[in-house]
């Protein structure tokens, strides 16, 4: 055997042990191995380098600052509240809903880019619902890479296998040629997570590393404990009075937190409100105050499954007062927190214990910790003013809803521009996000501050293995010696081994370079065991989309930060689904192409 083959499918081994030991982290890893070819001579200098100059590596640049950008001017957050009225609140609902929705859209466009669309959508969704986002982003992330497979332009392999059909004179696929079996895997998909996520999925106290600062001052101070939901029925006082008018907080010490129904997910309580008949209402206070509240009013106790406020619009912050504070020497009835910075006080810190029983008369003193609860954009207030300094980190960030429709353009020009003009997908995307720089939508420093280097680094170090994998012949070999192998054995056995080989390209090298090596070898196997050049080649094309089992995908490692996954669960969840894909594209086509 060639010494520079044994070297690079050392590499390779020893890249792949690590990667899924997690020794060294995965980022890491990729470096070294980019390094260590280079130190072997199995590359060059110019190709360890141009992984960063990457067609992907740029691309995802420019999708992770166009992402921030729709952020910033609220788009991501409207189409949260349409998944939630359409799909309701319960997390399988919201997933199967996203999923779909991603997965059509990745038929006609690069998966990266729907998967980047909806990464600051369901993170918002997961603070809205308090649902663990480790649960939401893998889901959508598979199924943005399942729905590649329904048109033959929604991924890389599949577009550069009619390339390389054509180039050889074999009758190429139409579109749609694929979509049937995309529909199957899409269906599979969904359905694989609808049954199973909880089982393959990070569990919910395996997310508890990030909960927000909110909810962790909600644990910390015990306040959550002291949240009760309430439904309000027709025959209540309650019924058309307004906040003030129940003097729920002067009488009874308890605060309004949020107030909602079926039909719309939440009600300004901030502006001139009057309860109705059939709202739910979230309070907190002292649980004897609370009650008495309650039976004053006639208010249903229900079961709620969350015993705290899932945070979008609204927030806590923790508050020291100083000193210096003008608000020293005053009560909380005097500071007109309410009617003036919609905000309230939900915990009153003072002489080293909690104040219980009539806050408003409470007077303010330095040193005091006030736990306030309101619209993020009014508690943005109590950061910048000198009367308190604030504890908490600050979660909120102003929305420009009227550079909406630059961010949507701008999004929606960058997949136009590769779709119509055939320019890579890395100038559309990083055209998108330099639109959006110079329409205002955010700032250059915003830009820089949106790119997750781990991921730049992590893919930018994979590439060159892929191309050492090329240029020592490593690949070819291990194509060549599963040819080998592979004579004589059943038609299905043929096409399933050949799923599950171009299955472990995909994880080692792009699904293109994959393609563009094994169309050839396959193309000389047509006949044997009665398989026609369409089913060999599609399976070539369709496994190559196969990326589930570790994060080297660029979808996999753009969500594998923000989701807080390890490459464990991309093993555990992706296993089992790579399985299914290659079985039921391996049926599909030995029945129907075969």
């Amino acid at each position: 055997m060639d010494p520079q083959l044994l070297i690079v499918l050392s590499i390779l081994t020893l890249v792949v042990v690590l990667i899924i030991t997690e020794v060294v982290r995965i980022d890491v890893v990729a470096l070294l191995a980019m390094l260590s070819l280079v130190w072997t001579g199995s590359i060059t200098a110019e190709q360890a380098r141009s992984g960063f100059a990457s067609n992907a590596v740029l691309a995802i640049i420019g999708v992770m600052i166009m992402g921030r950008g729709l952020y910033k001017s609220g788009i991501t957050e409207t189409i949260a509240q349409f998944i939630l009225r359409v799909a309701g609140h319960g997390r399988r609902r919201i997933i199967s809903t996203v999923s779909v929705t991603v997965g059509l859209l990745s038929a006609f466009i690069q998966n990266i880019g729907a998967a980047a669309l909806f990464l600051p959508v369901m993170m918002g969704i997961s603070k809205r619902e308090g649902i663990s986002i480790s649960s939401l982003l893998m889901p959508m992330g598979f199924a943005a890479l399942l729905g590649g497979t329904l048109t033959m332009v929604g991924t890389s392999s599949l577009i550069v296998l009619n390339d390389l059909l054509s180039a050889r004179g074999v009758e190429t696929f139409g579109l749609f040629a694929v979509t049937p079996i995309g529909i199957v895997l899409l269906l599979i998909g969904i359905g694989y997570f609808f049954v199973f996520g909880t089982t393959v999925l990070p569990d919910e106290s395996a997310a508890q590393a990030d909960t927000s600062p909110g909810q962790k001052l909600l644990n910390i101070w015990g306040l959550s404990d002291s949240i009760f939901t309430f439904r309000v029925p027709k025959d209540s006082p309650l019924v058309g009075q307004s906040v003030e008018e129940s003097k729920m907080g002067a009488t009874y010490s308890v605060n309004l937190l949020r107030v909602f129904d079926a039909d719309t997910a939440d009600y300004d309580i901030w502006k001139d409100y009057n309860f109705e008949a059939g709202q739910h209402l979230i309070v907190q206070g002292h649980e004897d105050d609370v009650w008495r509240f309650a039976d004053v009013n006639g208010l249903e106790l229900l079961q709620a499954d969350e015993k705290s406020v899932p945070e979008g619009r609204d927030g806590y912050l923790e508050v020291v007062i100083p000193a210096r504070s003008s608000l020293v020497g005053k009560t909380i009835r005097e500071v007109p927190l309410r009617e003036q910075y919609n905000a309230q006080v939900v915990l009153f810190f003072s002489n080293s214990e909690v104040v219980e029983g009539d806050l408003a008369d409470r007077v303010i003193r330095a040193g005091d910790t006030l736990v306030l609860q309101g619209r993020w954009k009014s508690l943005q207030f109590f950061k910048e003013s000198e009367d308190f300094i604030t504890v908490t980190p600050f979660e909120y960030e102003p929305k420009q809803p009227e550079k909406a429709w630059m961010a949507v353009g701008s999004f929606i020009g960058a997949i136009l521009i590769v779709l119509t003009l055939g320019l890579p997908i890395s100038i559309g995307f990083l055209t998108g996000a330099v639109a959006m720089v110079l329409g205002g939508v955010l700032t250059i420093e915003d830009a820089y501050r949106a790119i997750e280097w781990k991921v730049i680094f992590l893919i930018a170090g994979l590439i060159p293995i892929g191309l050492a994998m090329e240029s020592s012949g490593a690949a070819a070999f291990i194509a060549e010696t599963l040819v080998t192998w592979i004579e004589g054995v059943p038609a299905f056995g043929i096409l399933f081994i050949l799923g599950v080989l171009m299955t472990l390209f995909s994880l080692i090298m792009s699904n293109v370079a994959a393609t563009v090596l094994m169309v050839p070898l396959v193309l000389e196997m047509v006949g044997i065991g009665g398989l026609s050049a369409q089913a060999l080649v599609l399976q070539v094309g369709l496994c190559a989309a196969n990326s589930f089992i570790l994060p080297t995908h660029h979808v996999n490692a753009l969500l594998m930060t923000p989701g807080g996954y390890r490459v464990a669960d991309y093993l555990k969840a992706g296993s089992i689904l790579s399985l299914l894909f290659v079985t039921v594209s391996t049926t599909v086509l030995y029945f129907f192409y075969g």
